[in-house]
C-alpha cells in the first residue's frame, strides 16, 4: 500500500503504486476501491512533490491501542 498527496493537499491510500497526473495521483487500474481518502493531517511529510510512501496496514486486536 502507498500514501500520496494530491496537488490540492488531499491525502490518499492506494493499494498499488500510483502514477502522478498533472494535479493528482491515480491508480493504474482506475477502478473504485483502488484508493481511499485519508485525513489530511496524517503523514505531514508526504507532499505533492514527494514520491508515494510505502506503508503497511496493521490490524490491532481488541484491547490494544
Amino acid at each position: 500500500m502507498y500514501v500520496a498527496r494530491d496537488k490540492n493537499n488531499d491525502l490518499y491510500l492506494f493499494n498499488e503504486f500510483p502514477r502522478r497526473g498533472s494535479e493528482c495521483w491515480w491508480a493504474e487500474s482506475g477502478l473504485d476501491g483502488t484508493y481511499l481518502k485519508l485525513n489530511n493531517a496524517l503523514y505531514p511529510n508526504v507532499i505533492w512533490d514527494s514520491e508515494p510512501l510505502r506503508v503497511q496496514l496493521v490490524l490491532a486486536t481488541d484491547g490494544e491501542p
